[in-house]
């Protein structure tokens, strides 16, 4: 191999091994803080059987502000609107889960353009009231994780003082608090992350189609040498 080729070779490889640390290991758009997370809301959040609780507690405390448009979940006031049915029917894609056996729609995907066209009204009085428009929590917990989801939603203003976000839970006047606000959080995580043996499935697939890459450049770069070699270079 010429020393250009060698260079070339030890570039692309340097370049692919830094690719998949990033992806695998050290990921810059994951979360990388650390929170303080109690052992018992650790095993809440990481229960499925939670998630179904908190999805409720999320439709009680969090649609007045957030919608999940993920797990088809928007402000109570726009779903307290007479043609949001309709909407949701026509131009929404159904979300199923397996419920007793049976496939039922949880809910219904509806577009953001869409979403935002009938609620306008009332994304423009909640920014009047708290500045700004309160996120779409879909992607919150990959992009935030679930330590600093626990502690923000225990006590906002502890974690990112001055923002509007009010406290909702009060451990001094409900014992359970702790565990809704986990509750909630294992019901983030649900959205953002797929069960453990599809995660399983999908780690697979990602390592058998590199292997297939790896295989193909291997063999395709033998077969250039034996082309090479046979038109004289």
């Amino acid at each position: 191999m010429s020393t250009w080729g060698l260079i070339k070779t030890v570039f692309f490889t340097a370049v692919t091994v830094v690719f998949f640390f990033v992806i695998w290991i050290y990921n810059p758009f994951a979360p990388h803080e650390e929170y303080e997370l109690p052992d018992e809301a650790e095993k809440i959040i990481g229960d499925p059987k939670s998630a179904v609780e908190g999805r409720e507690l999320f439709k009680q405390n969090c649609t007045s502000c957030h919608s999940l448009r993920y797990d088809g979940l928007y402000l109570m006031s726009v779903t307290a609107k007479p043609e949001w049915s309709s909407i949701e029917k026509t131009q929404g894609k159904p979300i199923l889960e397996r419920k007793d056996g049976k496939l039922k729609v949880r809910g219904y995907f509806v577009p953001r353009d869409v979403y935002e066209a009938v609620a306008v009204s009332d994304l423009q009085n909640l920014k009047a009231s708290l500045g700004k428009v309160p996120p779409d929590l879909s992607t919150m917990y990959l992009a935030r994780g679930a330590g600093y989801l626990y502690n923000f939603i225990s006590d906002p203003q502890k974690v990112l003082p001055g923002t509007s976000m009010p406290k909702l839970f009060f451990p001094e006047y409900d014992k359970e608090a702790p565990q809704k606000v986990a509750k909630i959080v294992a019901y983030l995580r649900s959205v953002n992350e797929p069960p453990a043996g599809e995660k399983a499935k999908r780690a697979l697939m990602g390592v058998v189609t590199i292997g297939y890459f790896i295989l193909m450049g291997a063999l395709l770069w033998i077969y250039r040498k034996r082309i090479l070699k046979q038109v004289g270079y």
